[in-house]
């Protein structure tokens, strides 16, 4: 009976182990709390490991180190037991592909480039669509006529970015002006809050009322300068629907102490999460707020799926290419802009976007120029 009882013990065990599941996830350059593109893809796996708590145990393994030592993050969690790895960024692409190999029997999502093997999927995005959206909301809006963009790192996916933020502007507004700038050239350029701070300074002195960053970590210098600034001085302004909806908004009493008469406020566009809460400079969104909308990259939709896929067995690898019609980019209207957007802005948005998704409006792409 003993025997018996301990076999049957042995087996319930075992099959209490079967349900248990090991995800990893690997960061980018810019660290998991970089309010962006890692903590957007780490939101995604949180989401789906909570929603599954009730019935399965979920172990969440984290690497965050540099591009250079991505290779060895995978290989520790794939050791583990992973079921699943989440590497977000191309700067792993090439660790990607390697570890892959080495480890058939996990598999893998890699985000913003392309792996060849089997147990990989590769999860792009068609930023160029989602930026036009906000390129539009901007040259709808903008008081100055110009408008900035400060990029991360100087390559073809952050000017996918910056084109179709600039043919959104110029579509709602032909004689707007776009002032674009990156913060480098090298992976550095995705932590480096004071560089994109010193761009936007410069943007702003050019007369840009509105900044899109698309920087990863270094966006934060973006936002920090805004928030600091507040407002600007100027005496030829365009008459645009921001003018009459500002005329209801309450402000802060640090704004108003700052900000005479005579000044208007400037803004932000965030980028990957929503990060319009950032431009709420006293914790009320009910006050001005500096961040106008962001754009929605769902890297959290990636992630979220992958984790659904593999408890499911349904996970398959190969090429994911996510747009507005896949609801994979977008733009964020919350509590905190809700004020700043007029309802007649967001239904012209709306159509633009249906536009695109029928085919009547095609947004370049830089990276298949």
């Amino acid at each position: 009976m003993r025997k018996a009882l301990t076999l049957v013990l042995a087996l319930v065990f075992s099959m209490a182990l079967a349900q248990d599941y090991v995800v990893g996830l690997v960061y980018d350059a810019g660290g998991k709390f970089d309010a962006s593109f890692n903590q957007g893809t780490w939101e995604g796996v949180e989401r789906a490991v909570d929603e599954l708590s009730n019935e399965l145990e979920i172990e969440v393994l984290e690497f965050e180190g540099t591009p250079d030592t991505a290779a060895e993050g995978q290989r520790r969690i794939a050791l583990q037991g992973a079921e699943l790895i989440v590497a977000p960024g191309f700067l792993q692409a090439d660790a990607i592909q390697s570890v892959s190999s080495e480890f058939p029997d996990t598999n893998f999502v890699l985000i913003d480039a392309v792996a060849e093997n089997d147990n990989v999927r590769s999860v792009l995005f068609k930023e160029q669509e989602g930026s036009f959206l906000v390129g539009y909301i901007a040259g709808k809006l903008s008081q100055t006529g110009v408008v900035g963009f400060v990029g991360g790192m100087d390559i073809p996916l952050i000017r996918a970015f910056d084109l179709g933020y600039q043919e959104g502007v110029q579509a709602a507004c032909p004689d707007c002006t776009v002032i674009s700038n990156y913060v480098g050239n090298t992976p550095a350029a995705w932590n480096d809050p004071a560089r994109a701070k010193e761009l936007a300074t410069t943007q702003q002195a050019q007369g840009a009322d509105i900044i899109y960053a698309a920087a990863g970590g270094s966006g934060r210098g973006v936002y920090d300068f805004v928030n600091e600034k507040m407002c600007y001085s100027s005496s030829d302004l365009r008459e645009t629907p921001l003018t009459s909806q500002l005329a209801d908004v309450p402000v802060s009493a640090a704004y108003a102490e700052k900000c005479g008469a005579g000044t208007q406020p400037l803004f932000f566009i965030g980028v990957d999460s929503n990060q319009n809460y950032l431009g709420d400079t006293d914790s009320d969104p009910a006050t001005l707020n500096h961040g106008l909308t962001s754009m929605l990259k769902r890297v959290d939709i990636a992630s979220y799926n992958a984790v659904f896929d593999i408890i499911n067995d349904e996970f398959v690898g190969g090429i994911q290419n996510l747009g507005l019609a896949e609801n994979g980019v977008g733009y964020a209207l919350d509590e905190y802009n809700e004020a700043l957007i007029p309802a007649s802005l967001i239904e012209e948005v709306e159509a633009v976007k249906q536009q695109i998704i029928d085919g009547e409006i095609v947004v370049t792409d830089y990276r298949q120029q």
